[in-house]
This record gives structure tokens, C-alpha cells and sequence, in this order.
């Protein structure tokens, strides 16, 4: 965000004086205004680009925003997914002394997106979500946690971690995705993360 020049605001104070003073001299009627609902042919005529965008693909649904953030947040515990996956009672996700982001630079965040992933799209009877995505394209900086159970998504042929103890870590996020996933059907059910290329472990 650029900073207004310190000229900027005198101006702009002088302006808003010499308004409200010429205000004093002509007499106010109230004014009323009332909502008006638009037809369809003058709510076509309206467009916007730039906010957001959904696309479908096959049986995979995306909405991307425009959405950026800087963050430094600590989490002192952050547990998900309790239950029984096979292996036993345990958690897929389980971190304390969680940072995102450190006190000498913050996390920087853009790029919100939720993908959804159906079976059967296209036919509402038989139709099921078998999974959803959320989080950020491009994150830059780091995460730092006791990882104490760790589920994640292998990117480009790597292996998932599942339920992982990898102790006091950091990855370090380089313009890369940061996605929160629920696996709702097959043999990876449950909740995991997906850290994208150019993501590396400190």
C-alpha cells in the first residue's frame, strides 16, 4: 500500500473544510433512497473480472480468488482427524508450538482456492463428493511445528507421510501451495496436507 504524501492530506483537509462551510449557507432537504430491484436484462449488462474464477473439469470443481494475506501466527496446539484408520486411534493431523510465519517475517499468502472432487458429477442421483481441497497457490515463508503426527500428500512421485512423527521441523514455502485436504473415500481417507512444489524441509 502506498503511503499518502504528508501535502496530500493537508489538501484533502482543506477541501472537506470549504465543504462543510459552504454546507452552512444553503439549507439540507432529506433525502430518501430506496432499494430497486434490477431486471434481468439490466443485471446482464453488468460484469466484473478479477475476483474470482470456477471452472469444471470432468468431475472436479475449482473457485479461485483473489485473496492475499500476511500473517505471523502461533497455534499452540492444532489437532484434526481422531479415529481409527486401520493402524489403530490416532490423529492424522496433531502440531504444537505451531508458527506460521516467524517474527522476523511474515507469511505471505495469495491465491485462496476450494476444489471439490465428485463422483458421478453429472448425474444427481448417483452423485457423491469423494473429496475437497482448501487453502493458498502461492505461500512464501515458513511453518514451524513439533510434528508430532503428519499426514501429507506426496507431490511429483514422492511418497505420502502418514501420521509421520517428524518432531520440531520447519518447511520453508517458496511461492508454493498450502492446502488443507479431506479425504472422504478410498484408502486414503481422512484429513491430510498438501505442500506443493518448491516446498523444502528445514
Amino acid at each position: 500500500m502506498k503511503k499518502a504524501h504528508p501535502g496530500g492530506w493537508l489538501v484533502c483537509a482543506r477541501t472537506v473544510a470549504m465543504l462543510i462551510m459552504l454546507a452552512s449557507f444553503f439549507p439540507m432537504r432529506s433525502v430518501y433512497a430506496d432499494l430497486k430491484e434490477l431486471s434481468t436484462d439490466q443485471m446482464a449488462t453488468i460484469t466484473g473480472t478479477g475476483f474470482s474464477n470456477f471452472t469444471i473439469d470432468g468431475d472436479r470443481v475449482r473457485a479461485d480468488f483473489n485473496i492475499a494475506a500476511l500473517t505471523f501466527t502461533e497455534i499452540a496446539s492444532l489437532k484434526m482427524g481422531h479415529w481409527d484408520n486401520g493402524g489403530g486411534l490416532a490423529w492424522d493431523q496433531d502440531w504444537t508450538d505451531v508458527m506460521l510465519g516467524n517474527a522476523a517475517e511474515d507469511m505471505s499468502l495469495s491465491g485462496f482456492f476450494i476444489e471439490a472432487t465428485f463422483e458421478n458429477l453429472n448425474d444427481p442421483a448417483t452423485r457423491r463428493l469423494t473429496s475437497v481441497f482448501f487453502g493458498f497457490n502461492q505461500a512464501s515463508g515458513d511453518l514451524s511445528a513439533n510434528f508430532n503426527s503428519l499426514s501429507r500428500i506426496g507431490v511429483n512421485g514422492q511418497a505420502d507421510d502418514q501420521r509421520a512423527n517428524l518432531g520440531l521441523r520447519t518447511f520453508r514455502f517458496n511461492n508454493s501451495e498450502i492446502a488443507l485436504s479431506f479425504q472422504l473415500e478410498g484408502p486414503n481417507r481422512g484429513i491430510w496436507v498438501r505442500f506443493g512444489e518448491g516446498t523444502t524441509l528445514q
